[in-house]
């Protein structure tokens, strides 16, 4: 529809194309038989200083094919900028995966570099994570995951929404750099938490919401077989 001259784009318009575009990707056979899950993600954020930050997050992971909660973590960690064009982090988790009828604890110290251009049109980042894996019943190792993420930065005013792909690949200690466990392909939009800030004068606090849906196509390998995972996630984060 159009006012005052200009173009407004709905929000939903952007979701439906989104949807649109993660079918095209799947072929027929695949969506039949795949699992379907639900990742609810919460992480609030507080920055210390202009270039450091500390942040806590936990994650509900919901499988249809399984009809149970599958995934829970809870996440703490801190980042510094610094230069615009690199940050440095450290972060813990703590995660606890359901495998047949019980809960299996894995705890996952990890270190972060991310590289980041940037310009008025767009933003491009390229995370590198190292961590540490120590699993129940398993043995504990080492994992690689290399995150690349292109954000659309303009929108039609009023909405703030910020578009963007990512793919992210996963190699442990164990495989060759060429032949990664794990892939991920996302699509999804963020919202602005400039368009949504709460501000409470007398206390002396301000706080910015931005949501972030997203749909995500994963592929595991495991014992040389390929298994597919399509997942519908939703994350609400505050910045203090």
């Amino acid at each position: 529809m159009e006012k005052h001259g200009k173009r407004v784009w709905m929000p939903r318009f952007g979701m439906g194309l989104l949807v649109a575009l993660l079918a095209l990707m799947l072929p027929d056979p695949v969506r039949a038989g795949s699992d379907w899950q639900a990742w609810l993600d919460q992480a609030a954020s507080k920055a210390l200083s202009e270039k450091t930050a500390v942040r806590l997050a936990q994650s509900f992971r919901y499988s249809f094919d399984e009809s149970q909660l599958a995934t829970y973590y809870l996440e703490a960690g801190g980042t510094w900028d610094v230069w615009p064009w690199l940050a440095l982090g450290l972060g813990y988790r703590q995660q606890c995966d359901k495998r047949d009828g019980h809960w299996l604890e894995e705890n996952r110290p990890f270190a972060d570099a991310t590289l980041r251009w940037k310009t008025r049109m767009a933003t491009l980042s390229d995370r590198n994570r190292i961590e540490y894996r120590v699993r129940e019943e398993q043995d504990d190792i080492v994992r690689y995951r290399n995150k690349l993420t292109l954000q659309y930065n303009v929108w039609e005013p009023g909405f703030g929404l910020k578009p963007y792909v990512a793919a992210e690949a996963f190699v442990e200690e164990s495989a060759d750099l060429q032949e990664r466990n794990r892939t991920r392909f996302a699509l999804g939009i963020r919202t602005d938490p400039d368009r949504c800030l709460l501000r409470n004068v007398e206390a002396r606090w301000a706080q910015a919401l931005a949501m972030d849906y997203s749909v995500t196509v994963q592929r595991t390998k495991k014992d040389d077989q390929w298994t597919d995972e399509y997942i519908a996630g939703v994350q609400a984060g505050w910045n203090f």
